[in-house]
């Protein structure tokens, strides 16, 4: 072979090597910068964006168990390190879910909340529905008692097999949930169990917490559901609010609560909880924010090319659909999508740590980074204030 036709040989094999290696650059994913932390509790930081565990639990829809851990994989892939479940999602199906798809996953590299308040027994009939598509095999116990907590925190363990979760929250004591025959209200039923978390309930948190078996624990607080009185509701949940802040300044230390996940009252839509926020704020107290999508509409839009636009878990009403559509059209106006303004507004007041939308399948939860990753002008606040969508009152980012 001459000399030419071996440096034509070379230099195509270096050209060769080249593209390989470029192809191999391109083709690697490098990771995502990690996401914003912000501060839970002493010794406690959570991303800013965190995965919400209902829909894990088949709310409404069936996913399936390849889906699920999927889903899983994803969100530990795109950098969340804060995941929320409870027993009550799926009649523990979201628990084992969890556990399943965190089980390979460094231990140390993400915290998880789960609650307390319903104690799951085993029952062939496979548990209530009342939203679950499918569900595991338990019915559902109510107990607010120290004892109680202590079991379910036990339970909980055994389902998601993770050996510890970081924190619990007090779950659902609201009328709406207690509602029966004998109580149509819920009103009574709410009460003994207000009576059981003050006499020992709170307490065992609080004993829990000292002895390191969880790092934190907060509690639950819901907007109006299922045909509740939006101001009733909002009342309730600041009288209950004030009780739980009592029995934190009685504990020792005078150490109370951590946090407050708050879902489907701050939002976009709704900002029955602000003055929550500010409480909480003044407290030093954190919170994390559920539902920042008011169950659908602001992520979905008022206007979805399928399905129904949902607000507090119902269709949404023609005024929820108008004030969505005067809110969509200025985010357009500022080339950024409603699910993004809507997933980063919580995080503009200083109280919130997390905000933990619930991610169904890995498209959900890529979309969900994405929108927490999208740079969002603050010229769009200033519009939606000007337009008297957003109260002066109220903080954005």
């Amino acid at each position: 072979m001459d000399t030419k036709k071996q440096l034509a040989l070379a230099a195509g094999a270096s050209l060769g090597l080249v593209a390989l290696y470029r192809w191999q650059r391109r083709s690697k994913k490098a990771a995502p910068p990690p996401l914003a932390k912000r501060r839970l509790a002493p010794g406690l930081e959570v991303t800013v964006l965190g995965c919400g565990g209902a829909s894990l639990g088949d709310l409404y829809v069936e996913t399936t168990h390849e889906s699920a851990l999927a889903t899983l994989r994803t969100s530990l892939d795109g950098g969340i390190q804060f995941y929320d479940t409870a027993p009550w999602y799926g009649c523990g199906l979201s628990e084992a879910r969890f556990g399943l798809g965190l089980a390979r996953a460094d231990r140390a590299s993400f915290a998880l909340n789960t609650k307390v308040g319903r104690t799951l027994e085993p029952d062939l009939g496979g548990g209530p529905r009342r939203g679950w598509k499918h569900g595991a095999h338990f019915s559902v116990t109510f107990d607010y008692s120290g004892a109680a907590f202590k079991t379910q925190l036990r339970d909980s363990l055994q389902r998601t097999g993770l050996a510890r979760v970081e924190s619990l929250v007090i779950h659902d004591l609201e009328p709406n949930a207690h509602k029966s025959a004998d109580d149509p209200t819920g009103a009574a039923t709410t009460k003994r169990h207000l009576d059981a978390l003050a006499s020992s309930g709170f307490a065992a948190l609080c004993e829990l917490r000292a002895s390191g078996a969880i790092r934190a624990f907060g509690a639950g607080v819901n907007a109006d559901e299922a045909g509740e009185d939006a101001a009733a509701k909002a009342a309730y949940n600041a009288d209950y609010v004030n009780q739980l802040f009592a029995l934190g300044d009685e504990a020792p230390g005078g150490r109370g609560l951590d946090f407050l996940l708050i879902a489907n009252c701050y939002s976009l839509l709704n900002f029955s909880a602000a003055g929550i926020l500010d409480e909480c704020e003044k407290r030093g107290v954190a919170v994390v924010i559920g539902g920042p999508f008011s169950s659908g509409i602001l992520a979905t839009g008022p206007d979805p090319p399928r399905g129904t636009a949902m607000y507090n878990y119902r269709p949404a009403s023609d005024d929820v659909r108008a004030t969505a559509r005067r809110i969509e059209a200025i985010c357009k106006r500022h080339g950024v999508p409603l699910v993004a303004a809507a997933l980063q507004f919580p995080l503009g007041h200083p109280a919130v740590a997390s905000v933990i939308p619930g991610g169904k399948s890995p498209a959900e939860v890529r979309s969900n980074v994405a929108s927490m990753r999208r740079p969002i002008p603050g010229a769009l606040w200033a519009d939606l204030r000007a337009a008297g969508l957003l109260p002066p009152h109220i903080r954005a980012p």
